[in-house]
């Protein structure tokens, strides 16, 4: 569409004199003009008229105010406004000169200095817009005017004025968010309505990586291929591109451009100062993930990570793994994950080379999960193809192979990426794994046997070392997380009765200290956690196998759910890679807008919240294991345990009519399995066990998530071994022994949820290869509905049966449904929030019966998020002396 031009020029003669165009963009076109008043030139952008249609005058004017008071010097300011014979316009000066896009056009790529300078102006002018209140939602090289060997940055807060007009943020003729795709952030570009200063520093990092690289990070044919790209894809490092680019430049645009907002920079400033070359020595910590902005802080940054690992490469590298370490400089650094990654929070998902080079990940992304590897002195982490669905990864001892656990194989893939291989079929899942020097890999498994296999997959490729008869596992329970002592004949492996050392010739086991999940150190030690959420560490004697001295903690690190690993792995040369994470946890309450409001009640180590069905209370649970069910009155500000004891209770759910809470209970902690119970919601209340367990179930955990009007409980029944039931949804009858399946299939199925008038049920299963939310009918037979897109779980109803809630990745969605005569979704899924919640546990949240509100557990927002590394931390071990 085109603009009335002489209309305009006669509507608005008597202030200025229009020219001519200057050019037509997707909303406005822009008019050179003169104004009369002030003998000066102006550039008038006219809305077009079916934008402005769509929007409404007033409305646009009204929003527009708050731009017309940014006063700085590298904003173009808001010279005037208003409406003019049905045309909407705002006023500008004309700026000589040209835009950054028409000197890119030109030149192709800049010189370094000149990006840095261009994008660090352009970053002044957003720190003192957001400051303001202002978020610039359209940021690129068209809105960014050189002027006089200065940066000027043009509409301010129109992006935002024609989205909340108009109260909807798809405004282009693609349909795609208000913004341009090739800066436009990943929250911006699935339409998230809750947009902060964060998006523009994504912007800001594209545009500096095209100034150097001579292209967007992100580049396709259309605009769906290019969110696509963004959404799902790193982009190349710009070093490969331009590889005279300084580290900390480079470092920072990674940091810009990282697809969680919570994981960029917390303010343009920062990215700004993270763009100066830093002052650093190798002993120069840094608190921040990205941000190398204060040399005297306690954290290396990611920016000068490559410096400082350059600086002890001699120390990491050239090393011989078989000798002792020596003392040198300690340094610390934060490494974010890659993308928009959560650490899997499945078995055991990190490790590192021996030669503390590398180190490799399993990442999950809304439920599909694929190893990434780095190498130390990188800042980009590569996604290795062929290992969807992997656990538990493990380095070979020359680091040129990884181990992993997937569609019920032991695997290898070459760590620089290719087909992966497998080694040995695995009737079970796996608890841990460790590859020995000799080139054999021991694992352990969920049904508490222990296997060894050839890492080349040659003959006998499995060999079972032990199995835990009934005997053995009435002394010791089930043998996880195996770890291999010094020639690979000897291993630690954790029991439920405390760490043993295991004879792997004969089979003998000896417990030798209390603990879990340990790990020999090359430096003399063993590693290891405790049930308080502490990683401790003792002196080891690798020829005896004998530990010696007290114990002491050294660091706190996450742990699993489920009584799971702690997420640490250490290098022969010393070098430490963990997952911080601890039990001062807290709750808040978050609108459908993903407004918080702190519950007061003390920081605990909350998880699994779960709303009471008249939404004024909270069951929950609260560690350090063994874990109790707590009830929160927020109102009252009270909090009180409801289980007490030795019983190890968690993932607690009210019945229908809020006076019983059901939950899982290890009766005989820290022996599994879980049972369902029971008890009235009050304290000092009677425990009741829901299931009798029976001899065919023996090993199974019975976990009740839904407790139906006639007095039934919905919930997960997982048999570790093979063959049996597996990971299914069934019906617990209360008080006897009766277990009925209703979903059971080859694939994981969780998380089940029940429609209010009883007829369908909601869970997620990864049968697809992807975890998705599901909808069936509950009792009668009927095909499942795929409900979710691009991964989903944790589904929720709300009580009028109308809409569906679920999690994908760190967004809360919502898709509206209809539930009579036959289930169907209304609408598609739209993203009602997402925020820096803890999620790295599963049912982490949990919203009101009327979906106005929800509860999260928060922790520190980097949680699954970024890893903590520490080189040559045997230095800090010397004060543990060995006797």
């Amino acid at each position: 569409m085109t603009i009335p031009t002489a209309r305009l020029t006669t509507a608005l003669a008597d202030r200025y004199i229009i020219e001519r165009e200057l050019g037509a963009g997707g909303m406005a076109t822009v008019l050179l003009a003169t104004d009369i008043r002030h003998d000066r030139r102006v550039a008038i952008k006219v809305l077009r008229p079916d934008v402005a249609q769509r929007t409404g005058a007033e409305r646009f004017l009204r929003e527009i105010r708050t731009t017309a008071n940014l006063q700085h010097p590298h904003i173009v300011p808001l010279f005037d406004s208003g409406e003019a014979d049905g045309s909407v316009y705002y006023v500008m000066p004309y700026v000589e000169g040209e835009t950054l896009r028409d000197r890119l056009e030109r030149e192709g790529q800049l010189p370094v200095a000149e990006a840095v300078r261009i994008a660090r102006e352009v970053a002044d002018a957003l720190d003192y817009a957001h400051r303001h209140g202002v978020v610039h939602r359209d940021v690129k090289p068209e809105n960014v005017l050189l002027h006089d060997n200065r940066v000027l940055v043009a509409d301010f807060g129109i992006a935002l004025a024609l989205a909340r007009s108009t109260g909807d943020v798809r405004l282009t003729e693609t349909g795609m968010s208000v913004g341009t795709p090739h800066y436009m952030s990943p929250e911006q570009a699935m339409g998230e309505k809750h947009i902060t200063a964060r998006t523009d520093i994504f912007a800001l990092g594209a545009i500096l990586y095209e100034m150097l690289a001579g292209e967007p990070p992100f580049t396709g044919e259309s605009a769906q291929v290019i969110v696509a790209k963004m959404m799902t894809t790193a982009p190349t490092p710009i070093v490969a591109l331009r590889p005279t680019v300084p580290v900390h430049v480079a470092a920072a645009i990674d940091g810009a451009l990282l697809k969680v907002a919570a994981d960029r920079f917390a303010s343009a400033s920062a990215f700004s100062e993270a763009l100066q070359p830093p002052r650093v020595t190798a002993t120069t910590p840094h608190r921040n993930t990205v941000a190398a902005a204060r040399p005297t802080t306690r954290w290396l940054s990611v920016a000068v990570l490559a410096v400082a690992v350059a600086a002890l490469g001699g120390f990491l590298i050239r090393k011989p793994p078989t000798e002792r370490p020596s003392a040198g400089p300690v340094a610390r650094a934060v490494i974010p994950l890659a993308s928009d990654q959560l650490l899997s929070t499945y078995a055991y998902p990190v490790a590192i080379s021996r030669d503390g080079a590398r180190i490799v990940y399993a990442g999950d992304d809304s439920g599909k999960v694929h190893l990434f590897v780095r190498a130390l002195a990188d800042t980009v982490w590569q996604l290795l193809p062929g290992t969807d669905g992997a656990t538990t990864p493990v380095f070979s001892p020359d680091g040129e192979w990884i181990g992993f656990f997937a569609g019920g194989k032991l695997k290898k893939v070459p760590r620089s990426g290719g087909a992966p291989i497998d080694i040995a079929n695995v009737a079970t899942g796996e608890t841990g794994s460790d590859w020995g020097t000799d080139g054999t890999i021991l694992f352990a498994l969920d049904d508490g046997s222990l296997h060894r296999a050839r890492g080349d997959g040659g003959a006998r490729t499995d060999s079972v070392v032990i199995r835990t008869d009934k005997a053995r596992r009435a002394a010791l329970g089930r043998l996880r997380w195996p770890s291999f002592l010094p020639g690979s004949k000897r291993a630690l492996v954790s029991t439920d009765s405390g760490i043993a050392v295991i004879d792997l010739g004969t089979g003998t086991i000896r417990i030798v200290t209390r603990g879990r999940q340990a790990r020999y150190l090359s430096s003399g030690h063993v590693l290891f956690g405790d049930d308080a959420g502490h990683v401790r560490v003792v002196s080891f004697d690798a020829v005896s196998a004998n530990v010696s001295g007290t114990s002491v903690p050294v660091f706190d690190a996450f742990r699993g759910p489920a009584g799971g690993p702690a997420f640490f792995t250490v290098s022969e040369n010393g070098t430490l890679v963990y997952m911080p994470g601890g039990f001062q946890r807290t709750l808040v309450r978050v609108d459908r807008y993903g407004r918080e409001t702190p519950i007061n009640v003390e920081p605990r180590g909350y998880r699994f919240p779960s709303v009471s069905p008249d939404g004024r209370r909270i069951a929950v649970t609260v560690d350090p294991r063994p874990s109790a069910i707590w009830l929160i009155d927020p109102a009252l500000g009270q909090a009180a345990p409801l289980t007490t004891g030795n019983i190890h209770s968690i993932l607690p759910t009210w019945s229908w009519d809020g006076t019983r809470i059901a939950f899982t209970a290890f009766l005989n902690y820290p022996a599994p399995p879980g049972n369902a119970a029971w008890m009235l919601a009050q304290p000092n209340a009677e425990l009741h066990v829901a299931f009798q367990r029976t001899a065919a179930l023996r090993n199974a955990d019975v976990s009740p998530r839904i407790w139906t009007r006639n007095d039934e409980l919905i919930g997960n029944v997982h048999d570790s071994r093979p063959g049996q039931l597996g990971s299914d949804i069934a019906r617990i009858h209360i008080g006897d022994s009766t277990i009925t399946p209703v979903v059971a299939s080859p694939a994981d199925d969780r998380e089940p949820t029940l429609s209010a008038d009883g007829r369908w049920l909601a869970y997620s299963s990864d049968i697809s290869g992807a975890t998705e939310v599901y909808v069936r009918p509950y009792l009668n037979i009927g095909s499942a509905v795929l409900v979710s897109t691009r991964g989903g779980a944790e589904p929720h109803w709300t009580a009028d049966g109308k809409e569906l809630l679920y999690r994908s990745g760190a967004r809360i969605m919502s898709v509206a449904v209809r539930t009579r005569p036959d289930f169907a979704a209304v609408q598609g899924p739209k993203v009602l929030f997402s925020g820096p919640f803890d999620f790295s546990q599963t049912t982490n949240w949990s919203p009101s019966p009327d979906g106005s509100f929800f509860i999260f557990v928060k922790a520190d927002p980097t949680l699954g998020r970024q890893l903590r590394v520490v080189f040559n931390w045997f230095g800090e071990l010397a004060s543990i002396g060995r006797n």
